[in-house]
């Protein structure tokens, strides 16, 4: 059985192909193509056929994470959508919430709110009311619907948000909407609140609804597309998508619900780091993928991703579960920039992948964060990318020269050093968000890198927080696309809730556990998996009551009777105080949401480890002229490759493979282990 990964990045696209029988492995990377990211899915896909010699017919399971939905968010290239919703809710997307976080900066009197998802001539009331507690107030006007309908398609719009108030405890009035606008339309993407987010919150709820509108003809026109052409090479296996959830969804589910592609190739890369320190015996790490255009860091506890059910996408509040990732423009195409006050900064603006850092010869001349590797020794110019891809070291000193030495009247390598140091502080900070804002100590964590850029910062980093060893993993450079082949097919099913713990019965919850359980169960049977494959999680959405927040927690396995509800009320109190450092004495606790997730086992982690040495010497392959704080160090050079399981290595030195390049300084060591990781072990500075 041979698996391929793939996943769609800014710069390049990344695969992997591993064959179940034999344990080998094949790995590439081909240019991201942004006129059309499928055509770069596709010609990588046909790369790894050919690399490995095989045939389109041996592939059995192909998984694919993408970006294009988080691009077509920021970028606003979305369908063009209308929002149907109870009269006098119209303009609840620029109402927004006033007391919530929902800019990059609080205090920003200059801040500007991105465009709003949907114009206000394209957003339309109809008369309809639900009360708080599910009951009529007001029947739906189907006339006043119909009369929206045809000022919408008037308009031109392509996809359709239907949104109504308190459409979460009484579902008729919106499936009425949906089911008589479906009848009506066949060219409109159509979608519901209550099949995207059926929870309270309406402005969260509403912009969720409007995005998955959104996304709903491009995304699924790419999953289609995609999918039809890899059927014409003559691929006949499975295909899956990766969605935010660190789940795969066959193409079909994507055509429903696209909003879950958000975060869909950085959810790749956290699963297989969860998958590494399951194998390894790790109980928690942190996760670092530094790639072409960001730097995203995650959490991984008791080998689990930490999970949210919220994201905040260009200001955009997104309700949908999802893998608990902070993501800064601190990637190696990241561009470096003088402000006005002559300080380095790098980013958000990225050199992507036309035409990518200057280095690349592909006609950027500004310098990026790989251009000041590459001048400081930290990325090799004849080994990147196996030497197929040579890197132009004078273009990339012209740029430094150009845009950073010169006006600041420093060397270029001071220049390049300044920006690394920018790049490992930006970097540091995020990982301080994911851990230490969390309530975490870093120090009590592994550090993961992967990505083409992240080993090159991994030992900087490691030794900034005091992390005493980084875990390099197989294959950094497409770890991501990696992830896809140890991926599980995941879905997710929600209900609201809304009642104090203690007050909730029982009977009526392990009913609603029921209900959600065999809706996924039925889909995971639709997808072929096996009922002994299927594994149900739950989890509830819980606060004080009065809070605006939700914290995510464990619901007891087995039978739900009075003693399991009051332990949801206790996993919220200890996790709050976990998080916060206190709890709130004699408040009730709310049960806002239950969660429920259907996990199929499909994904699984083969990678083959190294053979053991025969008495043979390791002997390094050259030297490495590295430049660190310190100073230039003539470091010894060995492949990856070269290493056998129970090899130790002192530092200094340098190891480099495929796609990327580690640097270890003395009093640093690594280790090769018998899984195919390398254990760097960090020594105080």
């Amino acid at each position: 059985m041979r698996r391929v990964g793939i996943d769609v990045g800014g710069t390049f696209t990344d695969v992997v192909m591993f064959d179940d029988a034999s344990g080998a492995v094949w790995s590439t990377k081909v240019p991201t193509t942004p006129q059309d990211p499928t055509v770069g899915a596709l010609n990588g896909l046909k790369a790894i056929i050919a690399l490995s010699k095989s045939t389109p017919g041996a592939v059995d399971f192909v998984g694919h994470g993408t970006t294009i939905a988080t691009n077509m968010v920021i970028e606003g290239k979305g369908a063009r959508t209308g929002l149907i919703t109870t009269r006098g809710f119209r303009d609840i997307l620029e109402l927004r919430r006033g007391w919530r976080h929902d800019r990059a900066d609080l205090y920003d009197l200059f801040f500007e709110a991105p465009r709003e998802l949907v114009p206000r001539y394209l957003r339309r009331e109809v008369s309809e009311r639900i009360a708080y507690d599910g009951s009529v107030e007001t029947a739906l006007d189907e006339a006043e619907l119909d009369d929206c309908l045809e000022g919408l398609k008037r308009d031109g719009v392509e996809a359709l948000a239907v949104c109504f108030i308190n459409s979460p405890v009484n579902e008729c009035h919106e499936r009425q909407a949906l089911n008589r606008i479906r009848a009506q339309v066949n060219d409109i993407f159509v979608t519901g609140s209550i099949e995207v987010n059926p929870e309270i919150m309406e402005y969260e709820r509403t912009c969720t609804t409007v995005v998955n509108a959104m996304l709903g003809p491009r995304c699924g026109q790419y999953a289609t597309t995609f999918t039809r052409k890899a059927r014409e090479l003559g691929i006949a296996a499975d295909i899956f998508f990766m969605q935010s959830n660190g789940g795969l969804t066959p193409p079909e589910a994507i055509n429903e619900r696209p909003v879950t592609l958000l975060a869909s190739g950085p959810a790749g890369g956290v699963t297989a780091v969860a998958r590494l320190c399951e194998r390894m015996g790790i109980a928690n790490a942190i996760a670092g993928d530094m790639g072409g255009t960001s730097f995203d860091v995650s959490l991984v506890r008791d080998a689990r991703p930490e999970m949210r059910n919220s994201t905040m996408l260009n200001t955009y509040t997104i309700r949908c579960p999802n893998i608990d990732i902070i993501s800064i423009g601190a990637g190696g195409g990241s561009i470096a920039w003088i402000d006005g006050a002559g300080g380095i900064r790098i980013g958000p603006e990225s050199a992507g992948a036309e035409p990518g850092p200057a280095c690349y010869g592909r006609g950027g001349t500004r310098p990026t964060v790989t251009d000041c590797n590459l001048v400081l020794g930290h990325v090799d110019p004849g080994s990147f990318m196996g030497g197929e891809f040579k890197l132009d070291v004078a273009a990339a000193r012209t740029a430094i020269e150009t845009h950073l030495s010169g006006p600041l009247g420093v060397s270029v390598e001071d220049a390049a050093l300044s920006v690394r140091q920018v790049a490992n502080a930006l970097m540091a900070q995020a990982m301080r968000l994911v851990s230490v804002e969390r309530g975490y100590d870093p120090r009590d964590f592994v550090y993961i890198p992967y990505g083409g850029a992240g080993p090159v910062h991994a030992v900087d980093l490691a030794r900034e927080l005091e992390i005493p060893t980084v875990v390099l993993p197989p294959m950094p450079g497409v770890f991501s696309a990696f992830g896809m082949l140890v991926s599980d097919v995941i879905h997710d099913f929600q209900a609201s809730i809304v009642q104090n713990v203690e007050e909730v019965e029982p009977e009526m919850l392990a009913a609603r556990i029921a209900d959600l359980e065999r809706l996924g169960r039925a889909r995971l049977r639709e997808a072929g998996i096996a009922e002994q494959d299927v594994v149900i999680e739950r989890r509830a959405d819980c606060c004080y009551l009065g809070q605006g927040d939700t914290m995510l927690v464990e619901i007891p396995d087995g039978q739900m009777d009075r003693a399991a509800v009051d332990a949801i009320g206790q996993n919220f109190i200890r996790e709050h105080r976990r998080h916060w450092n206190f709890d709130v004495k004699g408040r009730p606790v709310r049960l806002v949401n239950l969660r429920i997730r259907a996990i199929g086992k499909v994904g699984r982690f083969g990678a083959a480890g190294p053979r053991k040495r025969n008495g043979e010497a390791l002997e390094p392959v050259g030297t490495a002229r590295i430049r660190l704080p310190r100073g230039w160090v003539e470091m010894p050079r060995y492949r990856r490759e070269d290493l056998r399981a129970g090899d130790r290595i002192e530092g200094p030195l340098v190891v480099e493979e495929l796609s990327s390049r580690i640097a270890i300084d003395a009093g640093d060591s690594l280790e090769m282990r018998d899984d195919a990781a390398i254990v760097v072990s960090i020594g105080r500075a």
